[in-house]
């Protein structure tokens, strides 16, 4: 069994549908699951989501050991760190930290690593990471509220967070074949490199490395390689096993965002284009999350019926200078603490009400989504957009959830994914609450 720690929850998702697609059956838990969860019979792989992204150093080393030991109890021989695919990371960590963690609990010579993911336009050339062609950070990337990346050179940045010596696969060894790329990473051990960051454009490269990775106890790297390390691996079950219906038809729904991407900017955007009902969660008008939790709910209780336009939208999203003013008025801390509480706040009482579709946008948010919900696991469905799959709880309300990386999808995919319901009943428009955008109607009648 190959067992995957994911440093957030939308970045587990991303893995889990790169594995089921790899061809092995995947559950995902979210959070270290108890000593009396077992997987599903015939699963291949068992992913853990944890926070550990922007947590402090010391704090995500602990959970991601936590997590090692758990995988180890439940038979898994093989282990993967699953971290951004744009590196998101800072000087302290936490990819060079739980790196180093790891690979001491698991006393791994070398381990091979890459965050290239073609299929999410990122590649490694040259030791140097790229996002749709353009250097990382001169992308989009290099404006990230919390994790600014202002350095391509993936050695320099793994280098400012670890001791251990770091060293790089080239492309044309790569390109060479998997005996080629033995030979470098033995060459590699001899040296005492402790981590091989590869080189890879394409789908053919991260199968070649995922051969070579086949039997490592540790690898990292972003879902392309793990897709690579799935394909190399015996199938474990029939994924589509876990395939269930259309969540689309799934109504009604509800759309929550968090994050502040550019590309999940543009897609609250085209929402509202399509005058969707939407609702700004000001951690500034209103820093008490149960009250603004409370507000929120209210409007959405206001809405009329049968709105033709779909799902109604919850977002904290703002632009990067908005952002900071809000960080510089309640802190960084206590604005995310605020809007994480409240967004799951809002979350929980949208399912008490009878919405069966949770879409979130962002990590961080998708993580405070499954918290209030209650649900700490779920079996791996068809993919909404790549990286994103559907989810379907093990735990919890019955619902369908949709938890996306903010950088993810297309301009209209929050659009189509929280689409109109399938009998629309157009009715008159109600005033909204002061203080409170909104566009469109209410779609879905509640229980």
């Amino acid at each position: 069994m190959l067992g995957v720690i994911a440093d957030d929850v939308t970045g587990a998702s991303d893995v889990a549908l790169s594995l089921r697609e790899g061809g092995l059956r995947t559950v995902l838990y979210f959070g270290v699951p108890g000593p009396d969860v077992t997987p599903p019979d015939g699963c291949g792989a068992v992913v853990i989501a944890l926070k550990s992204r922007m947590a402090p150093p010391g704090q995500a080393v602990a959970s991601s050991l936590e997590a090692l030991r758990r995988l180890r109890e439940h038979g898994a021989r093989r282990v993967y760190f699953k971290f951004c695919s744009t590196f998101d990371s800072t000087p302290d960590g936490n990819i060079g930290p739980v790196l180093d963690a790891l690979a001491d609990a698991l006393d791994v010579p070398v381990v091979l690593l890459t965050p290239s993911s073609p299929r999410h336009g990122r590649t490694q050339y040259e030791g140097h990471l790229f996002v749709h062609g353009v250097p990382l950070a001169e992308s989009s990337m290099r404006h990230h509220p919390v994790t600014p990346m202002t350095d391509s050179s993936l050695p320099r940045l793994l280098r400012a967070q670890t001791e251990r010596p770091v060293g790089l696969l080239r492309w044309d060894t790569v390109r060479a074949g998997v005996a080629a790329v033995r030979a470098a990473v033995d060459e590699a051990a001899t040296r005492g490199v402790r981590y091989l960051l590869a080189d890879a454009l394409d789908g053919g490269d991260l199968r070649t490395l995922g051969r070579v990775a086949a039997d490592a106890p540790l690898t990292a790297g972003a879902a392309g390689l793990a897709e690579g390390l799935a394909g190399a691996a015996p199938a474990g079950g029939d994924a589509a096993a876990y395939e269930e219906a259309d969540p689309s038809a799934v109504h009604p729904a509800a759309v929550l965002c968090g994050s502040c991407s550019a590309r999940t900017l543009e897609q609250l955007d085209v929402l509202r284009a399509a005058d969707r009902p939407t609702y700004r969660l000001d951690p500034v008008a209103e820093p008490d999350p149960a009250v603004l939790a409370e507000r929120a709910l209210a409007w959405y209780d206001g809405l009329p019926n049968g709105s033709p336009r779909g799902a109604p939208v919850f977002h904290s999203s703002v632009a990067p200078d908005e952002l900071r003013a809000i960080q510089r008025q309640l802190g960084a801390g206590r604005a995310a603490a605020v809007l994480e509480e409240a967004t799951g706040r809002v979350a929980a009482g949208l399912v008490a009400r009878g919405v069966r579709r949770v879409i979130a946008a962002g990590g961080e948010t998708s993580g405070a989504v499954v918290a209030a919900l209650g649900v700490t696991g779920g079996l791996v469905g068809r993919a909404a957009a790549p990286g994103v799959p559907w989810i379907h709880p093990t735990s919890g309300p019955r619902i369908a959830l949709l938890l996306k990386s903010g950088n993810f999808g297309g301009p209209d995919f929050l659009a189509t994914v929280s689409g109109p319901p399938p009998d629309p009943s157009p009715a008159p428009h109600g005033s909204p609450p002061h203080g409170s955008p909104s566009h469109g109607r209410r779609q879905g009648a509640r229980p």
